[in-house]
């Protein structure tokens, strides 16, 4: 049975996804939270550079997964990443007003958009490959 959302194997891996995603929301929320409350600032750059460190990563490593299993798993350090990014949009950069906050954002925008476009040329780079290499192959004729 296949690993898709539908089936129960699959809803399980994906109960299972969500688990893990919450459990790392809430191990770098607990760590951040041992920073002081007056350091707003460093707590909103630890979850969101946990957050994007996790997101970036798990994209890299996504595109040489092949195993559904280990698909579903890199999904839910995918996911957790971006909950964790719009974690500490939402509930703390309402407390760290400075100037610093968008330039940030224009940096992680911009490595996102790069890593976006390596990993779209790439994978196409790697099926066209595939694809000449097969067309390559000498198929033997019949008597």
């Amino acid at each position: 049975m296949a690993l898709t959302i539908g089936s129960p194997s699959g809803f399980r891996y994906f109960a299972h996804m969500l688990m893990v995603s919450i459990l790392i929301m809430a191990l770098v929320n607990s760590v951040s939270n041992v920073l002081p409350d007056e350091t707003e600032l460093p707590r909103f750059i630890t979850i969101n550079l946990s957050g994007f460190i996790l997101f970036s990563y798990s994209i890299y490593k996504g595109k040489s997964l092949t195993n559904p299993r280990k698909i579903w798993y890199n999904n839910s350090f995918i996911s957790s990443g971006i909950a964790l990014i719009l974690y500490a949009n939402t509930a703390l950069s309402g407390a760290v007003h400075t100037y610093v906050l968008p330039i940030f954002y224009l940096v992680e925008i911009a490595i996102v958009i790069y890593l976006g476009k390596r990993l779209r040329l790439e994978s196409d780079y790697l099926r066209f490959t595939e694809m000449t290499s097969f067309n390559n192959q000498v198929v033997p004729q019949g008597p």
